[in-house]
């Protein structure tokens, strides 16, 4: 296959390695074994979230002793940081995992990134100013402790 080929079939799984690395740190307990591991999940979107959070509320319903931690769905929530791509819509996330969970990231320069990466604050105009200075870089400042 030629760079930049159509694949239909890497685009109907192009979210599976990220979401089997995700689902492998609850399902394997990395997530409840290191309660002080910080993870941040960039350059991957937000839109594999939701199907991943799901199918694991799903398994977790039929099998809760594959799991004991706990909740896999609110260990993700609570422990997990996403970059979302702009239109990937952001609020859904915020509303999925909660503002202090997401993080500010624009692709720029990338040719699929925002032309003006100031206009990612646009989208966040609907929450509070301290909201939206916790995605644009409140929130990576607390996670790696700068």
């Amino acid at each position: 296959m030629l760079p930049f080929q159509t694949n239909a079939f890497a685009m109907l799984n192009e979210w599976r390695p990220v979401q089997d690395a995700v689902a492998s740190w609850v399902i394997h307990g990395a997530l409840y074994r290191f309660p002080r591991l910080k993870v941040a999940v960039i350059e991957a979107g937000s839109k594999w979230l939701f199907p991943l959070l799901e199918q694991l509320a799903d398994v977790y319903k039929k099998t809760p002793e594959s799991f004991p931690g706990g909740d896999p769905v609110e260990e993700i929530k609570n422990r997990i940081h996403i970059s979302p791509f702009y239109e990937d819509g952001i609020r859904d996330l915020v509303d999925l995992i909660g503002v202090d969970h997401v993080l500010y990231g624009s692709d720029y320069p990338h040719p699929e990134g925002l032309a003006a990466p100031r206009h990612y604050a646009d989208a966040l105009q609907y929450l509070s100013v301290d909201d939206q200075a916790k995605i644009m870089g409140g929130n990576l400042s607390r996670l790696v402790s700068v």
